[in-house]
C-alpha cells in the first residue's frame, strides 16, 4: 500500500525541504518506488532532483493541475530523476496556485489528492514538500498524507509556529479524519540534549521544553546542525551521496528507519 508523507511548518527555514528530499532519496536507494511532489516556490526539491527547473513552463509543473480546470494531469508532469526517483516540479509562481485554489467554491482542499489517486498505485512512497504558510496548498498536502512531519529548530518562534501548525492539522482533522503527526527537532547539536555537556544551557532547556510541549508527537530522532548537508545541496547532492558515513547521513537514515519505513 502506498504511503504518503507530508513535510510542513508554518515557518520557513526549519529544514522541511532538506529533510523531505534527503529522506525520499534514502528510501529510493533502498529500492522503493518513490515520487516527490514539490509545492514550494523555492523549488528546493525540484532543483535537487531535476536540475535547472527555472526553465520549465508552468504547464510542466504542479501549477498545471492545481486549478479548477487543469491543463494537464499529474501523470503528464512527472519527471524521472537521475537519482532513482520521480518528481513533480514546483514553480516560482506558486502564489498563483493559491489564488486559483482559493477561487474554487467546493473541493479545493482535495485537488492534489484526486490527482495522486490517479498514479498512487505506481509508487510505494510519495513525499510532499509543502510551503511555509498555512494556506490552500498546505491543506492540499494534508488531505492525502498518512503521516505529517513538522521540522522545527530550538527557538521560541519556531515552537510557536509549530504549535500553530499542529492546531491547523487538528482543525483539518474534523473534515479529513485523524493524521499521524511527528515533530522533528532539526539543526541540533547533541551536546544540548539531556546528558550532554550543554544540557543546562538555554538551548538545552529549550530541548527539555520541546519534550514537554510536544510530548508524544515529538520524534526521539534529532537531526544535527551539519555543514555537510548544506554543502551537499550546493553541489546538487543529497547527504548520502556526499558523505554517507558521516553523522548527518546516519541520523537521517535513523529517521527514515524509525519514522518513515514504519508508517
Amino acid at each position: 500500500m502506498t504511503k504518503v508523507l507530508a513535510f510542513t511548518n508554518n515557518k520557513g527555514g526549519t529544514g522541511k525541504s532538506t529533510l523531505c528530499s534527503n529522506s525520499a532519496h534514502l528510501v529510493a536507494r533502498n529500492g522503493a518506488r518513490v515520487l516527490v511532489i514539490d509545492m514550494t516556490s523555492q523549488t528546493t526539491c525540484s532543483s535537487l532532483f531535476l536540475g535547472k527547473v527555472d526553465t520549465l513552463d508552468e504547464s510542466d509543473t504542479i501549477l498545471a493541475f492545481l486549478k479548477k480546470r487543469p491543463d494537464k494531469h499529474i501523470e503528464e508532469v512527472i519527471f524521472e530523476s537521475p537519482k532513482g526517483l520521480d518528481a513533480v516540479s514546483a514553480h516560482v509562481s506558486m502564489a498563483e496556485a493559491v489564488t486559483q485554489l482559493a477561487a474554487m467554491q467546493m473541493g479545493k482542499e482535495g485537488v492534489l489528492n484526486r490527482e495522486i489517486e490517479r498514479i498512487k498505485d505506481q509508487y510505494d512512497y510519495i513525499f510532499i514538500d509543502s510551503p511555509g504558510d498555512l494556506n490552500e496548498l498546505t491543506a492540499n498536502a494534508l488531505v492525502p498524507a498518512d503521516k505529517i512531519f513538522i521540522p522545527t529548530r530550538l527557538n521560541r518562534t519556531d515552537f510557536q509556529c509549530t504549535e500553530t501548525t499542529i492546531r491547523f492539522i487538528q482543525e483539518a482533522e474534523n473534515f479529513i479524519g485523524p493524521r499521524k503527526v511527528k515533530v522533528l527537532i532539526n539543526m541540533l547539536d547533541d551536546r544540548y540534549k539531556p546528558g550532554g555537556i550543554w544540557a543546562n544551557s538555554h538551548t538545552g532547556e529549550l530541548y527539555s521544553q520541546a519534550q514537554k510541549t510536544f510530548s508524544d508527537v515529538l520524534s526521539p530522532v534529532t537531526i544535527p546542525d551539519s555543514t555537510d548537508i548544506r554543502t551537499a545541496f550546493d553541489r546538487g547532492l543529497t547527504i548520502v551521496e556526499y558523505k554517507p558515513g558521516e553523522a548527518a547521513a546516519k541520523r537521517i537514515q535513523e529517521l527514515v528507519n524509525r519514522e518513515v519505513l514504519s508508517v
